[in-house]
């Protein structure tokens, strides 16, 4: 905040920065490329040291398995059980990652791939800066605001997840929106409802946008009324084939216990200052500050009431729920509100008379990421530190057969998640040929005295590391 407090009142007037097209597209594209690789290796290394949970990497890799196997977004351990993960969350999308999967069939192409679809909304983002006219350095400035945007970096540091495809087709779909290019508009448009189910969300908040600002009502208005349906559609098929929609995490609203959206809208409607009392917390103020200090709160610098459409995702997905992930940018709901206040920014920016405030932002932008992840490049040489423990993990679960069903410790799974039965040690009710402790840690949900000498051989133990047991066939007789 004090350099850009510097940066605003020192005088800047005579640096005239003229760059070549060419420069910007070269910026972007080694923005992507570095985030790619800071991100993408230090998930690897998390991986390969045994530190990536169940929730949420052990299930999607489990479910690619399956993917590359049947065709089905089948997992085991994300509800104790088979199911498909479309029963939970509707995500189609994902089929768009099975071809590199199959060539690639490891779960660090799942990390690697994730950071690389994150950081491509670069790509966009220079479009609509150029749809702007903003100048290249200005374009420039916004392609590190965005690769250094806090909450995608932060969202990738808890691994793959749908959420992640947000980013880049919210963009994408602003740009052709902007463009009036029907057909692509229209793409991009399905391409985000299979997102996820609320992704119809940030859809429907924008074609009522360009409803208000666009001469192109028709197929604003098709898009909307499609997402309505396709939202109400999957969300009733959810509910009554799957596990239904997750309103509890609008408890807070729905006052009668009947999990119902109607309940919820009629609340908000109801009593507006409730919904800014329960938005504006003490944390979600400092969620607030974090996503709008790298923009230099310019998504709020405009004289045009129109553009706070767009800032309904933010308030509603983010802010009005009281569940504390959803506000917290170490997860995944912060890439598709965040994109919206980056094409805001971008939007208010072009009609500015104050260029500064867009250098700015990039300094708290740098100083804030590397404030929140520059001590993950230590991770370099706690994966060091940790190679005779690793060699040790990896020498007791190569023991256990690709074919065997397992129970294992939340962060032994993803790395085991490649068979058809796996459950976690912690939360299941299951049985299974194998069991597999993390003893790197103590806590009260397990104890490998559990195991030694009641019922288990013992495959391999090292103490404080891990064990590894496999049930006696004669345990239940």
């Amino acid at each position: 905040m004090a350099v850009a407090i510097i940066v605003f009142f020192t005088d800047i007037s005579d640096i005239k920065l003229r760059l070549h097209w060419s420069v910007t597209w070269i910026t972007a594209g080694v923005l992507i490329g570095g985030f790619t690789f800071f991100v993408g290796i230090i998930c690897c290394l998390y991986y390969k040291n045994h530190w990536t949970s169940c929730f949420d990497f052990g299930l999607f890799s489990q479910m690619f398995y399956y993917m590359k196997e049947t065709g089905q977004p089948l997992i085991t351990c994300e509800r104790d059980g088979l199911l498909s993960h479309f029963a939970v969350h509707f995500s189609p999308i994902y089929y768009l990652l099975l071809p590199i999967y199959m060539l690639i069939p490891d779960p660090r192409t799942l990390l690697v791939m994730q950071a690389l679809i994150v950081a491509s909304g670069v790509i966009p983002l220079m479009l609509i800066c150029k749809n702007h006219k903003l100048t290249e350095p200005a374009c420039c400035e916004f392609a590190v605001i965005y690769t250094l945007y806090p909450c995608f970096a932060g969202g990738c540091f808890t691994y793959i997840h749908e959420n992640n495809f947000l980013a880049p087709l919210v963009l994408w779909f602003m740009y052709f929106c902007e463009k009036g290019k029907t057909i692509p508009k229209i793409i991009f448009a399905i391409l985000l409802l299979l997102v996820k189910e609320d992704a119809a969300v940030y859809v429907a908040v924008i074609s009522i946008y360009f409803l208000f600002t666009d001469k192109n009502y028709k197929s604003n208005l098709l898009i909307l009324i499609f997402s309505i349906i396709y939202f109400l559609t999957v969300t009733h098929f959810l509910a009554k084939y799957g596990d239904g929609v997750m309103t509890g995490r609008y408890n807070n609203y729905i006052y009668d216990g009947s999990n119902s959206l109607i309940t919820m809208i009629w609340a908000i409607l109801k009593n507006p200052v409730y919904v800014l009392n329960q938005s504006f917390t003490e944390e979600k103020i400092i969620f607030i500050l974090q996503m709008l200090l790298p923009l230099g709160f310019m998504p709020f610098i405009t004289k045009n009431p129109k553009r706070f459409i767009l800032i309904i995702p933010f308030l509603l997905i983010n802010l009005m729920t009281n569940y504390q992930w959803q506000y917290n940018i170490g997860f995944q709901y912060g890439f598709g509100s965040g994109a919206l206040l980056i094409y805001l920014a971008v939007v208010n920016c072009s009609e500015m008379k104050y260029p500064k405030l867009l250098l700015c932002s990039v300094c708290c932008s740098v100083v804030i990421f590397f404030g929140l992840y520059y001590h993950r490049s230590d991770y370099f040489k706690s994966y060091d530190e940790a190679t005779e423990q690793r060699e040790i993990i990896d020498e007791a679960l190569s023991l256990i057969p690709d074919n065997a069903s397992v129970i294992s410790s939340t962060f032994f799974l993803p790395n085991l998640s490649q068979r058809d039965e796996i459950y976690e040690l912690e939360r299941t009710k299951q049985t299974a040929e194998y069991y597999v402790l993390d003893l790197r840690y103590q806590t009260e949900e397990y104890s490998e005295w559990d195991y030694i000498g009641n019922g288990f051989e013992i495959v391999y133990y090292e103490e404080g590391v891990v064990g590894v047991f496999k049930i006696s066939v004669n345990i239940y007789s």
